[in-house]
Parts: structure tokens; sequence; C-alpha cells
């Protein structure tokens, strides 16, 4: 008998995890998507949308909890947080390449620096974990799968806080290695002028010193807001969302004048996605 206890327990243990799990106040979902990721980078002009946006396939792995179990109904009582509310984590990854410099408008396409600015080149490689706290308009235990689906569309805004890691490099096509080579920043040679120019320049002339690039990896946080909508079906839901996110750094591209009047703004990005959610422990 001794030696049937410990498999005993672990037994016990986790048929008592499972009840809790199924019974406990809260449900859980997972799921993945895949989307366009949008960068609001230096490599364009501000306000110039198409110039400064850099955009790329992303992969998402979500997680949600809903404030609500298995074994919810309308007797047990219920708040409207738990009716409205659903708290999403996350993690996306992408890889953007080939981010090409819009030259200034008006700049003479024989000058120097048009030259310059038409041969540099940009990538991010991109992972984000965040978590998101999202307001359902319509009732979730009226929407949700555990329950009779009586509205199967329910869309939602959200707002969050992330933390993201970027590895970013900035090349150019002139480089003096060899014909079509790209050389980065850490290997060149004085004086740079393929790629960086002369220090001794002016900020009109060629704000991109060796100061304003920065090809090392880094993180910052950042927040979110966005929206969306969920379409019920039998075992899963459809979501479509999007969002903004502003980052507390402006090096996510490896770009960053701080004496720059035209570069006093931090990166953004645009998430728009397309995922499949599946609900644990659904009836």
């Amino acid at each position: 008998m001794k030696k049937h206890l410990p498999k005993l327990l672990i037994f016990f243990i986790l048929f008592s995890a499972n009840q809790m799990f199924a019974q406990s106040n809260f449900s859980h979902e997972a799921g993945i998507s895949f989307g366009v990721t949008s960068f609001q980078t230096d490599f364009g002009e501000r306000y110039d949308f198409p110039s400064a946006n850099a955009s790329n396939l992303g992969f998402s792995l979500v997680y949600y909890l809903n404030f609500f179990g298995r074994e919810y109904n309308w007797r047990s009582g219920s708040t409207y947080f738990s009716e409205h509310f659903k708290l999403k984590a996350e993690f996306l990854y992408t890889n953007k390449t080939n981010i090409k410099h819009e030259p200034w408008v008006g700049l003479s396409e024989e000058s120097p620096t048009f030259a310059k600015l038409d041969a540099m080149r940009g990538n991010i490689k991109f992972f984000n974990v965040g978590t998101q706290l999202e307001y359902y308009f319509f009732s979730l235990d009226d929407y949700s799968v555990y329950f009779g689906q009586q509205n199967r569309v329910n869309p939602y805004i959200s707002a969050g806080v992330h933390y993201a890691y970027f590895d970013p490099k900035v090349t150019s096509t002139l480089n003096p290695f060899g014909p079509g080579e790209i050389g980065t920043v850490e290997g060149d040679v004085e004086p740079y002028d393929y790629l960086l120019g002369n220090s001794s320049g002016t900020s009109k002339e060629w704000k991109w010193t060796r100061e304003a690039v920065h090809n090392d990896a880094g993180s910052a946080f950042g927040v979110s807001v966005g929206g969306g909508v969920r379409y019920s079906m039998q075992y899963f839901s459809m979501v479509l969302d999007a969002r903004w996110q502003h980052f507390f750094s402006d090096k996510v591209d490896g770009l960053d004048a701080p004496d720059d009047p035209g570069n006093k703004y931090n990166d953004t990005m645009i998430y728009v996605n397309l995922g499949v959610v599946y609900t644990f422990n659904r009836y």
C-alpha cells in the first residue's frame, strides 16, 4: 500500500487542480493570429504616412483570461466587470527588412545627399510581449461559447502596456567594401561619407551622423490603444484586432537624431491581425 501512496497523491493533486480549474471564477482561452505590422519610422518624413511607413507580416500567440468560470450562471451573481472585460496577454514577432528612406521633397536627384538617402536601408528584428484590458460592448455571458451565443458578433476596445525587444540594423548600398555589398555602421571607416557624411555637417545638410545611428539591440516599454470584433462559432472565436502602439524610445528603427527638429517624436507601430481563439472547458 505504501508504494502506491505517491501515485495516489499525484492523482489526487491533479484531480483537485482540474476541478478547481473547471469550477473557478475564471476561464481561459488561447489562440494564434497573423497580420500586418506597420512601423512609423525615421526613414520617412513626419506627417507623410506613406514615406514613414514600413510594413511587414507579424505572428502572435495570445492568451485570454475571462472573469467568469464554466459554472457561471445568473443565480451565482455577476458584476459589470466580469460581463464586459477580458484580460489579454500576447507575444508578437516580426522581422522587417529592406526599409527604404524616402528622399526629402524638393531635393535634387543629382545631389550627394539624395544619393545617400536613397541608398539607406534598415532592418528591424522585433519581439513584443504585453497585456491588454479589453472592454466588450455586449455582455460576455450572452456572447461566450459557454452559453447561448445570443450575440455572435461582439465589438470591443482595448488599452494595454507592452515590453519590446528590438535589434535594428541601418546599412547602405553605397558601400566602399565592394559593389553590391551592404556595410553596417560598425564596419565604417572615416570619413564614412557613403553613409553618414562628415560630422561637421549641419543637421539640414545631413542629420544621420554616427551619433544618430544606433545599430545596437535594445528594449523599451510602450502603451497601446485599439479595438476589434469577435465572432463566436461552435468551438472557436474569430478575432479581428487592430492597435496603435507607442514606444518610449526613438531607437526601434536604429535612427535617432535628438538635435534635429524633425526627429522629436518616438517610434510607433500599427498592428492589424486576424486570429483564431479556442476556449478551454467549454460545454
